[in-house]
């Protein structure tokens, strides 16, 4: 059973993220109240294997950013999240293309191999 909320407890995400400026540890509420649909958001993109990386990645990247974080553009935490989740999606494929092009030993040459004659 979770225990009721005190009287000086912040609930609005926006004053929220304001609050965890001075007390960190309310961030926590962030990642509690969305880790879920990030997670699933991200399952249905890169897939089930990197779903649990990238969340864990989403929540330190907002964490660490929380500041910059901009209350005026209507003060919604979840449209921000998965902002920061659609560009760790674009920057895991652009990753994985690298890789699949140099593991196939393409490098610079676009899987041209040199000719030796």
């Amino acid at each position: 059973m979770e225990a009721p909320p005190e009287a000086g407890d912040v609930t609005d995400d926006a004053e929220l993220v304001a609050a965890s400026l001075r007390e960190p540890h309310r961030f926590a509420l962030v990642y509690d109240r969305y880790f879920d649909d990030i997670h699933r958001y991200l399952a249905a993109r890169p897939g089930r294997e990197d779903a649990d990386d990238l969340a864990a990645e989403t929540f330190l990247i907002a964490f660490r950013r929380r500041a910059d974080f901009d209350a005026s553009r209507g003060g919604a935490v979840r449209p921000w999240l998965y902002g920061i989740a659609t560009n760790l999606v674009s920057q895991h494929r652009r990753t994985e293309q690298r890789g699949g092009v140099a593991a196939r030993g393409g490098g610079g040459h676009h899987g041209r191999r040199a000719r030796t004659s």
